[in-house]
């Protein structure tokens, strides 16, 4: 019996010799931003043993792995859209516990020429969908609003609007903060930052309480070009197109290890084209009496320059100062011409120029402050003020002529001549607090407030006469329009880890004060508080699979146009005006995603629910051959979906990408009653199933050169009181770098097919609009590349930092 103890105690000892105790932890950051990446994969494989472990890291990218044996061990880093990273280290046993950090890359590797043209566009963090910009060969000339309809799941509407999931009820945000953009002014400026100056787009369908719940469908997070990568660098570009469209771009970095400096100034010039064509059937008792006619055509010229400067300054390893700024300064000349006719009670035919002068000036100033206490505390504190005016001059004249009574044929023609003077002023300023406690290795609590003051004000002045010397102010066109917001926000977080297991509940509270005054009406005062709970819990096994469940609370408050009750007849057969008594629209998000990784592909699963109650919709209803619209929150809806992503790297030479958006949305039915004349606009239950597809391929081609397709498809879908139908559009971009150059050759909208049209009806009218925003354009450009960096010296210095005490690093290396 004492022999056959001593011999297992032998082997317990002779096993604790092979396999002993050492731990291996570490962080898994981006290598460019620096964030961390949660939910990677690592696994740990020994040379000379059949020792095989691995985990999962945490939300904050920590790692931990125990046991490790005395050997020549291989640690790999895995994460959907990173390329795969292995360290070669040998344990020598010296150490209980060893540091190990990884900097992943989305680079891809081509055998052993690393490509970073060629890097994966597409990307997964444990929160977000990320988009590089960067590595894209369409984007040269081109606009934000342009690459949005080039980013899955997003759409841009012929006005400017952005949806995501096929809802407007979007938040935009330009690195991390709404930077005064809203749903009034957000389509004009995205339309005059040129594409160059960003690096990424950020996709967050649910994000967590720490963030604004502003935006039922989510944010689209856009981020500025800045890295921070050792040395100077630069580049400047020139490109032009077949519209005689022209565009110019310059940036420069310097970056050390206390100073980092950025600079970017952007020039664009587009020509653009659109147009309308409408048909309106007005009826009663199910007869047709009238029809209305109208082709609108617009041809404009816009010149825009967009500049930004910043710097991050740390005078010590605890403290980091930040001062950034950006700023814009635009025109827009549009000429615009409308044709009508109507056969109705009132027989008319008109022709109606309009020579238009948009100006747009605005930016933004932000401050920052980051504290870090020690390796487990940090405070953050961020302040920032944005300032838009938009400007807009019209000058209109109509000819007509039309017929009083059809039966006696009395003609008469008129001349209209109008001047319009808008302008809109949006002032913000925004503080957050952020303070983060890592309380052990797998916990964390983050607290913080958030704090916005917001004042739009919108006068407009109109001027009517039948030539253009008698003109005087007319009253029923002219507004004067005020419009305050204030909100005051708390939150706290808490994070945690079991092993493959991660969490992250949440609480935000919020309050808000509204004012609105309008010329002619009195002021209208909200004051409300709401609280929004969000959850996340995130599970991995087999190092190769992740599996999301997260639940949000989420708000959209009407804006400004919305609520602003003075009717617009500019157009006197389209008539728009607010509804002040507009209320937010509230919804419960839930979501389910499921990621699977190979060593060449990634198959990503989504699934969402989300219940919004009190929806804000778009009403039209018909009133003396006049079509009048508004907004009502008319009901609740209910959506569904099911959003598949499928990556992958084809023998080496060819990435694609391809994402499939299948959603089912349902709408009660409402009753709205229109103020003072007793119509009532019914809107029976609607139901609709509908879906997309949007591939992206990108093609190593001989001679080094990179070949990007980007089709999509989307299937009619049911919107308020109508249909659209389905539309299809084809991008495409060639690239060639020689030496410090490099040759852009892109096209949009290739087959000329990106276009919507809209049928909608209502009580006694049916309209059929058919809509395009832009038109094919080919454009070439050049950039030229310069600094003194390093790549592949730097490259080794950031992979193989983290303290080797007890361990010695054999090699590095990606794998592809």
């Amino acid at each position: 019996m004492k022999k056959a103890n001593l011999l297992l105690l032998l082997l317990v000892a002779a096993t604790s010799i092979i396999y002993g105790q050492t731990t291996i932890k570490g962080t898994v950051t981006d290598a460019e931003t620096k964030e961390s990446i949660g939910a990677a994969s690592v696994s740990i494989k020994a040379k000379n043993s059949n020792f095989f472990d691995g985990a999962t890291a945490d939300l904050q990218g920590h790692y931990s792995v125990s046991g490790l044996p005395k050997d020549t061990l291989s640690v790999t880093v895995s994460y959907a859209g990173y390329a795969e990273y292995t360290k070669f280290i040998v344990n020598h046993g010296t150490h209980d516990v060893m540091t190990l950090d990884f900097e992943l890359s989305n680079n891809v590797t081509l055998g052993e020429v690393s490509v970073e043209s060629m890097k994966s566009q597409m990307r997964f963090e444990l929160d977000k969908k990320v988009f590089d910009i960067s590595a894209s060969a369409i984007t040269a000339g081109a606009s934000v609003s342009d690459i949005l309809q080039n980013i899955p799941s997003v759409e841009v509407t012929t006005e400017g609007s952005i949806a995501l999931r096929g809802s407007e009820s979007v938040v935009i945000w330009i690195n991390g903060k709404p930077a005064g953009l809203n749903t009034e002014n957000q389509s004009q400026i995205l339309e005059q930052i040129p594409a160059e100056t960003i690096e990424r787009v950020e996709i967050i369908t649910n994000p967590s309480s720490k963030h604004s719940p502003e935006g039922t469908a989510g944010i689209i997070n856009i981020i500025l070009k800045q890295r921070r990568q050792a040395g100077y660098y630069g580049s400047v570009m020139a490109g032009i197109s077949n519209m005689l469209s022209y565009n110019l771009n310059a940036n420069i970095n310097y970056s050390s290890d206390k100073l980092d400096l950025f600079g970017s100034i952007g020039y664009l010039n587009r020509h653009n084209e659109s147009s309308i064509d409408l048909d309106r059937k007005m009826t009663a008792s199910g007869s047709r009496i009238g029809l209305l006619q109208s082709l609108t055509k617009s041809d404009g010229r816009g010149n825009h320059l967009f500049t930004r400067i910043g710097g991050t300054y740390r005078p010590s390893a605890k403290d980091e100062f930040l001062l950034s700024t950006f700023g814009m300064l635009g025109r827009q000349n549009n000429n615009t011409a409308v044709n009508q006719s109507s056969n109705s009670k009132l027989i008319f035919n008109s022709e109606r120029n309009t020579d238009g002068n948009n100006k747009i000036l605005g930016g933004n100033i932000t401050l920052g402050y980051k504290r870090t206490f020690d390796k487990r505390q940090t405070l953050d504190l961020t302040a920032d003020y944005n300032q838009w005016s938009m400007g807009r001059n019209s000058y209109y004249i109509e000819n007509g002529n039309y017929d009083f009574d059809a039966d006696n044929v009395i003609d008469s023609t008129y001349t209209t001549h109008e001047r319009q003077e808008a302008d809109m002023i949006n002032r913000s300023i925004n503080f957050k607090a952020d303070y983060t406690n890592v309380l052990a290795d797998n916990h964390k609590l983050e607290a913080g407030y958030s704090g916005s003051a917001s004042n739009e004000r919108s006068p407009s002045d109109t001027y009517t006469g039948t030539t253009a010397d008698n003109m005087v102010i007319n009253p029923l066109l002219s507004n004067d329009y005020l419009y305050k917001r204030l909100v005051n926000a708390l939150y706290v977080t808490y994070s945690g880890a079991f092993g493959n297991f991660n969490y992250q509940a949440g609480v935000r509270g919020e309050h808000t004060y509204t004012q609105m005054v309008s010329r002619g009406y009195k002021s209208i005062d909200n004051d409300y508080f709401d609280i929004f709970p969000s959850l996340f819990l995130n599970y991995g096994w087999q190092e190769t699979n992740q599996l999301q469940l997260n639940y949000t609370r989420r708000i959209s408050r009407p804006n400004g146009w919305q609520l602003n009750p003075f009717k617009n007849i500019s157009d006197s057969r389209n008539i728009r005006f607010g509804n002040p008594s507009l209320t937010p629209e509230y919804s419960n998000a839930l979501e389910l995603n499921y990621i699977k990784t190979w060593r060449s592909h990634i198959l990503s699963f989504s699934g969402y629910f989300r219940n919004t109650i009190d929806v804000i919709q778009r009403i039209s209803y018909l009133d003396q051959d006049v079509l009048y619209n508004t907004s009502e929150n008319v009901a609740s809806t209910m959506s569904a979906g099911t959003e598949i992503v499928v990556k992958n790297n084809i023998a080496k030479f060819l990435n694609l990408t391809t994402t499939v958006n299948l959603f089912y949305y349902h709408l009660d039915s409402f009753d709205y009653e229109v103020p003072g004349i007793g119509y009532h606009v019914i809107g029976n239950p609607q139901e609709d199933f509908s879906w997309n597809v949007r591939m992206m391929a990108q093609a190593m081609l001989p001679k080094g050169f990179i070949l990007q397709l980007t089709g999509a498809y989307n299937a009619p879908r049911v919107v308020a009181q109508g249909k659209m139908e389905g539309n299809f559009a084809l991008d495409g971009g060639i690239r060639k770098t020689v030496g410090n150059f490099t040759f852009n050759l892109n096209a949009r909208d290739i087959l000329n097919s990106r276009g919507i049209t809209i049928f909608k009806e209502g009580e006694n009218f049916t309209q059929l609009a058919k809509m395009r925003r832009s038109t094919r354009e080919i454009t070439l450009s050049v950039t030229y590349a310069f600094g003194n960096m390093n790549q592949k010296n730097r490259k080794r210095n950031q992979q193989s930092n983290g303290d080797s005490q007890g361990f010695e690093i054999l090699d590095v290396g990606g794998l592809d």
